[in-house]
C-alpha cells in the first residue's frame, strides 16, 4: 500500500491560506502580537485556523476550486469550502460581512479569553456544548475563537439539564476507568461505556470525551507533555493543536483494539508495513467529525504484509519487537501504559528551542522533509513491575542485567512528539517512523545509557 504518496502535497492551497493570514495580520496589530505570543510557546497560530468567514462575493469561487477546495454542506445547511485531501482550514461566505472573520480553534473559549485578557462582544453556544464561538472586533474584521467537541458544523450548541448530567457521568466513567483489569477486559468495558455514552450525549461527543480522558491520563505519566500543556494553557488553547494520538498494542489484542475504534466511528486510512527486518506495522484511522487521527502500532512478522488488521487475529510470537516489548513491560496503550505519544503541530524550530531551554531533551528528527518534520522528546522512563521483568527474562526477551536496570531505573516509556507540516500534507513518513521505532527500543536505549 502506498505510504508517502497516499496524501498529496497541496502547495497552492497552503500558500493561499498563508497569504490570507499574513494579509489579515498586517491589517491588525493585535493579531500580529498574538502570533508572536503563540510562538513563544512554540505554537504557530496558523495551525489553529479553523475556518475563514469572508464577505459574500469578495472573491470568485473559481479561485477556490483552482486550489482544490470544494463546497461541502453540513447537516444544518451551512456550506463550507474544504480541501478533502489536505490538513487546511475551511472557507465560508456570509452576506452580512464586510470584512473577514478569522475563526481560531481553541479547546475552551472561556479559558482562551481569560488567558489573553480579551473582552468579547458576545459568545454563542452554551458552556460545554458541542460548538461555541466568541466575537472580538479587530481594527479590520473580527477574531472568532471557537471550540468544538465532537462536532464539525457551525451551529452554536445548547445543553439540556439531562445532557449536562449525562456529560458529567460520562466524564467520570472515562476518567476513572479501571485500566488494570486486563487488556481484553478494558476494551470490553470501554465498548459498553461508549455505547452508554453515545445514547446519552451522542456518539461523536462520546468520542471527544474519551480522548480528552486519554490525554489526561497520558499527562499524568509524561513530564514534557505536562510542561508543554501548561505553556499552551498560558495562551489558552489546551491541546487544540493535536495532530495524532499513538497507541501501542500487543499482537493478541490488536484486532480487539481496532474493533473498539471502529465502534467509535473511526475509518481506516493508510496501513504501514516497514519491511522484513523492521518487525512492526501500523494502521492509521481517522474520525473526521472529531478531527482525531490515531496511529496504531503492533509487532509484525514478514509474512503478514497483506494481513488486514481489522479482520484478522495476530497470533503470539516467540520474539518481541520494540512494540511488543514495550507492551510487555508497561501494558498496552489502551490500558495501563496509556498513549505512547501525543503529537502536536508546532513551529518546529521554536518548540525545539523552548523544550531544550527548559530542560527537556529533544531527540534528532526522524523526519526532515520539505512538507514534514518530526522529533520525539527524550523518553519518560517508567519503572517496570518486577513480575513483568522476571517474565521477560524467563522468555529470553531481556537479560537479567536489563531486568534489574528496568526495575530500578526504568525503561523507555512515553514521549511528546514535535511536528510541523507544510503544504497541507496530511500523511506520515514510513521510513522515518521505522527508524525511530528501532531507535526507541528499550534494549537499545539501555545499551546506549
Amino acid at each position: 500500500m502506498a505510504q508517502m504518496d497516499a496524501w498529496a502535497r497541496c502547495p497552492e492551497a497552503a500558500h493561499w491560506f498563508e497569504a490570507r493570514l499574513n494579509e489579515f495580520a498586517a491589517q491588525n496589530s493585535f493579531l500580529t502580537e498574538l502570533r508572536e505570543r503563540f510562538l513563544t510557546k512554540g505554537v504557530a497560530l496558523g495551525t489553529l485556523v479553523d475556518h475563514w468567514i469572508l464577505p459574500e462575493g469578495s472573491i470568485p469561487l473559481d479561485e477556490l476550486t483552482d486550489i482544490g477546495l470544494q463546497p461541502m454542506t453540513r447537516p444544518e445547511g451551512d456550506i463550507v469550502w474544504k480541501h478533502s485531501g489536505a490538513r487546511l482550514p475551511g472557507v465560508r461566505f456570509k452576506s452580512n460581512r464586510t470584512a473577514p472573520t478569522l475563526a481560531l480553534l481553541v479547546e475552551d473559549v472561556d479559558i482562551f479569553t481569560a488567558a489573553n485578557h480579551l473582552e468579547l462582544t458576545g459568545i454563542h453556544g452554551d458552556v460545554d456544548s458541542e460548538y461555541r464561538c466568541g466575537h472580538l472586533p479587530l481594527e479590520y474584521g473580527e477574531l472568532m475563537p471557537v471550540s468544538r467537541r465532537g462536532y464539525a458544523g457551525f451551529k452554536p450548541g445548547e445543553m439540556t439539564e439531562g445532557e449536562i448530567e449525562g456529560l458529567a457521568r460520562t466524564r467520570g466513567k472515562f476518567r476513572y476507568l479501571n485500566r488494570a483489569a486486563g487488556t481484553f477486559e478494558t476494551i470490553t468495558e470501554l465498548k459498553t461505556l461508549f455505547h452508554e455514552a453515545a445514547d446519552t450525549i451522542g456518539a461523536s461527543r462520546a468520542v471527544e470525551e474519551f480522548f480528552f480522558a486519554e490525554r489526561e491520563y497520558y499527562l499524568s505519566r509524561n513530564a514534557a507533555a505536562r510542561f508543554q500543556y501548561a505553556q499552551q494553557q498560558e495562551i489558552g488553547i489546551g491541546w487544540a493543536n493535536h495532530d495524532h494520538h499513538t497507541y501501542r498494542s500487543s499482537r493478541e489484542t490488536f484486532r480487539a483494539l481496532m474493533s473498539l475504534f471502529q465502534t467509535m466511528g473511526f475509518e481506516t486510512r493508510e496501513k504501514f508495513y516497514a519491511g522484513e527486518e523492521a518487525g512492526w506495522g501500523a494502521q492509521v484511522v481517522e474520525h473526521t467529525e472529531c478531527r482525531i487521527i490515531l496511529f496504531c502500532d503492533v509487532d509484525m512478522a514478514p509474512e503478514e504484509l497483506n494481513v488486514e488488521f481489522v479482520h484478522t487475529d495476530l497470533e503470539p510470537r516467540d520474539t518481541l519487537g520494540t512494540i511488543g516489548l514495550w507492551c510487555a513491560m508497561h501494558g498496552d496503550s489502551i490500558d495501563l501504559a496509556g498513549l505512547h505519544h501525543l503529537e502536536c503541530e508546532f513551529d518546529f524550530a521554536r518548540e525545539e528551542a523552548e523544550m531544550k531551554a527548559n530542560g527537556y531533551g529533544v531527540m534528532k528528527p526522524f523526519t526532515d522533509l520539505p512538507m514534514l518534520k518530526q522529533a520525539f522528546t527524550t523518553a519518560e522512563l517508567w519503572r517496570v513491575d518486577p513480575l513483568r521483568a522476571a517474565n521477560l527474562v524467563e522468555r529470553g526477551a531481556i537479560t537479567p542485567e536489563l531486568s534489574e536496570q528496568f526495575v530500578t531505573a526504568g525503561a523507555t516509556g512515553s514521549h511528546l512528539e514535535i511536528l510541523q507540516r507544510w503544504e497541507g500534507f496530511k500523511g506520515f513518513n514510513k521510513t522515518g517512523v521505522s527508524a525511530i521505532i528501532k531507535e526507541t527500543d528499550a534494549r537499545l536505549q539501555a545499551a546506549i545509557a
